[in-house]
């Protein structure tokens, strides 16, 4: 699991703002920590939660309680936060403070997310509540405004395998037939953007049902199967994500790859409509749209955008 130290560097000005409060006892009640790569919103978590309460088995303490979505739909039902918010206002077993955690907090729905903000304008004593999400503009304003934010940066360590290694090679020689002045027909070009779309889908598949194999095994023996369900959800989802943020810079690389060629200004404009094109697709993935349909949208989009004569 990904530590704290093993993250960008761009990260620890807010780690020691966080550590600096801790010392001098004014650590905020509520903390936001946010960034793309679920995993390690959640080591980050678990290893500040692990100094809050003097252990390094922070999921078994006691006065650990965590929150997270249940279903298929990864939803925080408001009749289970209230469950949440009992618990924590109880007086700590084992020492003097108490860490509550909410996974995945932009899936509050507005009638939890009331009723939470409450508990966040009346916080119990004695307890530090994380927030942790990959969507933070997804949360109420008024949430936000009484977190402490700690962001943290990219995973900096590339997916090595080979598969997707092959995918992304591809991915770059495709994008180079389509800039090339000697190109295919336009049903070859079409084709191979099916087979990467198609090998992309599998791929995540394969990647994701490898990642919870070995997940599963480190929860909480206590999760229900809704709760596993979910969990499970939000870790295919943050592979997905790292896959999108892969191919992002697969395109940066190809775009800018040569500054000097003539067609580096050309290049650079596609590349920000391209760009562009994977954030609406990320955008409509979050509202569980079809990834193989996402995908495809992405690879036509860019078939047109790379051949188009300005």
């Amino acid at each position: 699991m990904v530590k704290l130290a093993e993250l960008d560097a761009s990260a620890p000005r807010s780690l020691r703002a966080f550590t600096s409060a801790l010392q001098k006892g004014r650590l905020a009640h509520a903390i936001l920590i946010h960034g793309d790569h679920p995993p390690a919103l959640e080591a980050a978590c678990l290893e500040l939660a692990g100094r809050l309460l003097n252990t390094t088995e922070t999921v078994k303490h006691p006065d650990f309680f965590p929150l997270r979505p249940s279903g298929k739909a990864r939803t925080i039902k408001v009749d289970v936060l209230r469950d949440f918010l009992r618990k924590i206002q109880l007086t700590a077993s084992a020492g003097p403070r108490k860490v509550g955690v909410v996974y995945e907090a932009d899936r509050m729905p507005v009638a939890t997310a009331n009723a939470f903000l409450k508990t966040l304008e009346e916080p119990p004593a004695d307890t530090t509540l994380f927030l942790l999400t990959t969507r933070p503009n997804d949360l109420l304003a008024t949430i936000r405004s009484r977190c402490f934010h700690l962001k943290l940066p990219a995973a900096s360590a590339a997916l090595t395998d080979a598969d997707w290694l092959g995918w992304r090679t591809d991915y770059a020689a495709w994008l180079g037939r389509l800039m090339s002045d000697d190109k295919p027909r336009p049903s070859d070009l079409v084709l191979g953007a099916y087979g990467l779309g198609a090998r992309f889908e599998g791929i995540l598949q394969r990647l994701g049902d490898a990642a919870w194999e070995k997940t599963k095994a480190e929860l909480p023996a206590t999760l229900d199967d809704e709760e596993m369900d979910a969990a499970q959800a939000g870790l295919h989802k943050g592979m997905r994500t790292s896959l999108l943020v892969e191919i992002e810079q697969a395109t940066r690389d190809f775009a800018l790859a040569s500054p000097t060629h003539p067609a580096f200004v050309t290049r650079s404009a596609r590349l920000g409509r391209a760009v562009g094109d994977l954030e609406k697709i990320s955008g409509l993935l979050e509202v569980n749209l079809n990834e193989a349909a996402a995908l495809e949208f992405f690879l036509l989009r860019s078939l047109r955008h790379w051949t188009a004569k300005n």
